[in-house]
């Protein structure tokens, strides 16, 4: 192949590059919310969260989309529980998305209180997909920081292990700080001698989750049954398909066990909740009973 042979083809496949670069889209521009429905914690009214929205093609120029809170279909009340940055928003030329950013008032927002804010984008009609819309819905739901110091002390579990073992609805229960990061050991938790360690997992602080990755020892099957069964250790651990959790505002923990003796058998599956009390309501307690 000689050299103008090859000059050729290179030039052939410089055009070739050109002109998918520039290749021109027949498909309508649809501009929409990323999802349907968010949901996102408030935990600082100084906070900015983003609520993203998309576009199906990049184009040369900026676009402007504006943004309504539809008032009427929202519980949510703008200024109280809270604040738009704009109501402009811009995608950049070149760009695919940008984001809606609004400020939760924490202090106007309750503990468990579901609000909802409908947002709408106000869109040129060839911008708008009849299969997307122009909606989304918002929860803003109120979260707390989380601080492990809060799980540490006097705490109530009521259980369903102790109303079908112990003859006993309630339990008064002592907790301190782990080994193991953002980790409390429960003292003598059902039976004396035998403690109970868990993980708090904050990472999600709208999905706040309690770990007990390994087996532990409950307590001896002589005590909790009256006889012994296989090597005599009560075990516990994480049951499959359940979800410990707890509660960040209000220092509450629901722990989901599985109780069980190795070669033995399973004995149930129970549920355990931990309510964090104060010094003086613990000496009640200890007083006078539940």
């Amino acid at each position: 192949m000689n050299v103008k042979h090859i000059l050729a083809v290179c030039v052939a496949l410089a055009l070739s590059a050109c002109r998918a670069d520039y290749t021109v889209h027949t498909t309508p521009d649809i501009i929409m919310f990323s999802a349907d429905n968010y949901t996102l914690g408030v935990i600082d009214s100084e906070e900015w969260l983003e609520i993203p929205v998309s576009a199906t093609d990049a184009v040369d120029y900026d676009r402007n989309i504006g943004v309504e809170v539809v008032a009427a279909e929202s519980s949510a009340v703008e200024g109280l529980h809270f604040v738009v940055e704009s109501n402009t928003l811009t995608i950049a030329k070149g760009e695919l998305t940008t984001a809606l950013r609004i400020r939760g008032l924490v202090e106007n927002i309750g503990v468990g209180e579901e609000l909802t804010l409908t947002l709408n984008l106000v869109l040129d009609e060839e911008n708008v997909s009849a299969m997307y819309g122009t909606r989304s819905e918002v929860k803003l739901q109120r979260c707390c920081r989380f601080d492990i110091n809060n799980f540490v002390g006097d705490a109530k579990i009521t259980s369903t292990w102790t109303m079908q073992y112990m003859n006993s609805d309630a339990r008064l229960v002592t907790t301190r700080r782990g080994e193991k990061a953002n980790s409390i050991v429960i003292e003598d938790m059902f039976y004396e001698g035998y403690d109970i360690e868990v993980v708090f997992d904050d990472s999600n602080p709208l999905e706040p989750r309690v770990i007990m990755a390994d087996a532990q020892v409950l307590g001896s099957t002589g005590e909790a049954f009256g006889t012994i069964y296989g090597d005599g250790k009560l075990l516990m651990s994480e049951p499959m398909g359940y979800t410990s959790y707890f509660g960040a505002c209000e220092n509450f923990m629901v722990l989901y066990t599985m109780m069980y003796v190795d070669n033995v058998g399973t004995v149930g599956t129970f549920v355990n909740i931990f309510e964090w009390i104060s010094e003086d309501e613990a000496e009640r307690i200890r007083r006078e009973g539940f």
